[in-house]
């Protein structure tokens, strides 16, 4: 039987090798057309995103909305997300998600889709990070961070072990008199070079910086380069 600890160094070692033969002919596709782009704009040192100053208060009512989404998906009570979510006073609400080709837009579609029948997900889990806030106008927000999932469907075999994904998100929140409701929802997936990059950034132990100035402290010398003058 396999334990929790061998399966997740097992789907570690195929993921690095899917994600290495990718990359591979990730980088030799896009190492002409970068050339000369910025494309570290906008990080700082630690590697994440650095954003303009948004309003604190703003950030932090915002904040508490995706803090309850971030719950409710945790309890699996994904029915509670229209209604205390969502914003049910606009008509024209749009969802715009990474798996499917075509927005939708409007409650009945919505509703559809968020609640149906039959739920083929067996558990789900959400969360987000590197939240920034922009007022549109007067009770209209929009809000830009980065999200994360883990699913588990109902099914047999090879799909039915859980997977993950991540990616960017825009929201767009409405005030009512009961705080803060979303209109919009649009997943921003990451181009294919990009998104594989960041794969195999995810990749990497969270042990490898300590692993890392280990290496850096040690004075390593190769005896094969004693007489070479290198």
């Amino acid at each position: 039987m396999t334990t929790p600890d061998q399966a997740d160094t097992e789907r570690r070692e195929f993921l690095a090798r899917v994600m290495g033969v990718t990359l591979i002919g990730a980088v030799a596709w896009s190492s002409g057309a970068s050339a000369g782009m910025h494309t570290s704009a906008g990080l700082g040192l630690d590697g994440k995103p650095v954003y303009p100053p948004a309003d604190p208060k703003l950030l932090a009512e915002i904040d508490a909305v995706l803090k309850r989404t971030e719950e409710i998906w945790a309890l699996q009570e994904w029915w509670r997300l229209p209604q205390e979510i969502w914003d049910r006073e606009d008509s024209t609400p749009m969802y715009i998600a990474e798996e499917l080709r075509y927005v939708m837009i409007g409650w009945d579609v919505l509703d559809r889709y968020m609640a149906p029948p039959k739920k083929l997900m067996a558990a789900f889990r959400w969360g987000y990070a590197n939240l920034w806030v922009k007022a549109l106008a007067p009770g209209v927000t929009l809000a830009l961070y980065d999200h994360w999932f883990e699913i588990k469907v109902r099914a047999e075999g090879p799909a039915s072990v859980p997977r993950a994904g991540f990616d960017r998100v825009l929201s767009i929140y409405n005030l009512r008199d009961d705080g803060w409701r979303q209109s919009l929802y649009a997943q921003c997936p990451l181009g294919p070079t990009t998104y594989v990059e960041a794969m195999t950034e995810k990749l990497v132990k969270p042990d490898f910086d300590e692993f890392y100035e280990d290496i850096q402290s040690r004075e390593l010398n190769d005896p094969r380069l004693e007489n070479t003058g290198d």
